[in-house]
């Protein structure tokens, strides 16, 4: 999910994305993709322009406090029945996940091999 102002809505359609954010979706950029055709939720809501088109990223806390208070629900759980097990896992599996790509990140691989730190909380 995600939340903007107007104006930065309007940055969304008049800088940020090629092809613009708002419909119509008739710019080139949109080719294949201009709304008339079926779309999965994610078109509609938007996320696929912000994350996919537009090249916006995702910033999500580390602390594990606060991660948890990131992640959406949805409700109506129709992942859940149409896609297999595999592509799902525990939110503390994913955060741990997380934690080993930024440690290989700022430390190195060799980083890995090393025994874990304990968090500072």
């Amino acid at each position: 999910g995600w939340m903007a102002t107007r104006e930065q809505v309007l940055y969304f359609h008049e800088k940020a994305c090629p092809g613009g954010f708002l419909p119509p979706y008739d710019h080139s950029e949109w080719k294949g993709n201009d709304g008339m055709y079926p779309h999965a939720v994610e078109f509609w809501s938007g996320g696929f322009q912000l994350f996919g088109k537009c090249f916006l990223n995702r910033i999500l806390s580390m602390d594990p406090e606060q991660f948890s208070k990131q992640l959406l629900f949805h409700t109506s759980n129709n992942k859940q029945r149409t896609k297999d097990k595999k592509f799902f896992i525990r939110a503390g599996d994913f955060l741990g996940q997380l934690h080993t790509v930024m440690r290989s990140a700022t430390d190195g691989p060799a980083a890995l091999k090393a025994p874990l730190k304990k968090p500072k909380l």
